[in-house]
């Protein structure tokens, strides 16, 4: 996509509204067993169109613990998708590197793009910045500012079930290898590091469908196709 047109709007999420209870319920529960979690601000997409190399789309404002409610119900029907920023980081050679998420947070042991939550302050007079989001993103997971890096063109945006990942591709001049030491050598010096590993895809052959999830393995399926 050449562009992304991102519009935040007012009204709520009627399923949070209808299951407040069983949600504030499971969020008890959930916290007993993960202390680490954190009910957050998230915005999900409610429409998304893909027309003249342009994706557009309108997200409405909740909170974490509803989406983890719904998730948990296996994400029936609820006028959403999971809509989030992705942060592609590509080395020298084209390969991509992914983080492995530490035990205890809700994606824990699996690999996947830098990337989270469209976060409110991305979120200004109702339009959604979501270079500013995976800008973030990047410097916050791998500790490299994105100065450090050249921005692909355009938007990789992706559908798998439930998730649309809208990506934005870094490019570094560091070979895989160096890279990942580089990322991982900050990552360890963070007293509640997100990321455990970081994985380096080199060809179609590393993707690995049991750890990457639905729209990680079709992204990275369609950037290593050559």
């Amino acid at each position: 996509m050449a562009r992304c047109a991102l519009r935040l709007a007012p009204e709520a999420w009627p399923f949070a509204v209808r299951h407040a209870d069983e949600i504030a319920e499971y969020w008890e529960q959930q916290r007993s067993v993960s202390p680490k979690l954190y009910d957050g601000v998230v915005h999900l997409l409610r429409t998304c169109m893909f027309e003249h190399n342009v994706f557009t789309a309108t997200l409405l404002r909740s909170d974490f613990k509803s989406f983890l409610y719904w998730r948990a119900l296996g994400y029936p029907e609820a006028g959403v998708r999971d809509g989030f920023g992705s942060v592609v980081i590509r080395s020298a050679e084209g390969h991509v590197l992914l983080g492995r998420q530490t035990a205890g947070n809700v994606n824990q042991g699996l690999a996947y793009p830098p990337g989270g939550f469209i976060d409110e302050r991305d979120v200004r007079a109702g339009v959604v910045d979501i270079d500013a989001g995976t800008a973030r993103e990047l410097h916050e997971e791998t500790g490299m500012m994105p100065d450090e890096f050249a921005r692909a063109p355009g938007y990789l945006v992706t559908t798998s079930g439930p998730h649309v990942s809208i990506a934005v591709e870094w490019r570094s001049a560091l070979p895989s290898d160096a890279l990942k030491a580089h990322i991982l050598n900050y990552v360890r010096r963070q007293p509640e590091a997100e990321l455990a590993d970081v994985v380096i895809v080199r060809s179609r052959s590393d993707i690995d469908a049991h750890t990457m999830p639905g729209y990680a393995t079709v992204l990275l399926s369609a950037l290593l196709a050559a």
